[in-house]
């Protein structure tokens, strides 16, 4: 960067990204070459999330714009920022895989996801996590079970009534 403008805009558009972000994760990018990083960079993108290799201070600045300055010691070496606005573990889900298939290659430093800070091994447990839509599923289904049991006793007990009353009625039938 040669000019305070030019900084000044890149500031501006990771603020911008930052700003509107779900999930944040941090990665240490030295031992990654092109071909892998153009790899990672294509998986992450068909998710929606966005790779950038990032100057350290600029990103700092950037997130002290917005007030998340918890990630700033993470920004030593090399690094890149996944930053995504969708389902905020997605991320942490393409990067563990990269990670199995790259050994050693691609650590995550840290994240920041839905307003909490995680350490890099608490960011790669997310991804073990299902995404914000199939939990909201699952909780659904659980406030719809005792619901549709409480359905089928009451079903059950009509249902029982009725027989009932109409063998009652049959047999005062074949008396008369």
């Amino acid at each position: 960067m040669s000019t305070r403008a030019e900084r000044t805009a890149v500031i501006d558009t990771l603020e911008q990204k930052f700003k509107v972000a779900s999930g944040i994760y941090v990665a240490d990018n030295n031992r990654v070459n092109v071909e892998k990083v153009t790899e990672l960079r294509r998986n992450l993108r068909k998710e929606g999330v966005s790779f950038l290799v990032v100057k350290n201070s600029l990103a700092k600045e950037a997130f002290k714009r917005i007030g998340i300055e918890s990630l700033n010691e993470h920004f030593k070496g090399p690094t890149a920022v996944a930053v995504t606005e969708n389902d905020s573990t997605v991320p942490a889900k393409v990067l563990r895989d990269f990670q199995k298939e790259n050994k050693n290659l691609l650590n995550i430093k840290a994240a920041y996801v839905d307003g909490s800070a995680f350490s890099g091994e608490q960011a790669t447990k997310l991804a073990d996590l299902p995404s914000k839509d199939t939990l909201i599923a699952m909780f659904l289904g659980c406030l719809k079970q005792p619901v549709g049991n409480m359905a089928g006793v009451l079903n059950g007990i009509t249902t029982k009534f009725v027989r009932t009353v109409d063998a009652l009625r049959d047999k005062k039938e074949k008396e008369q």
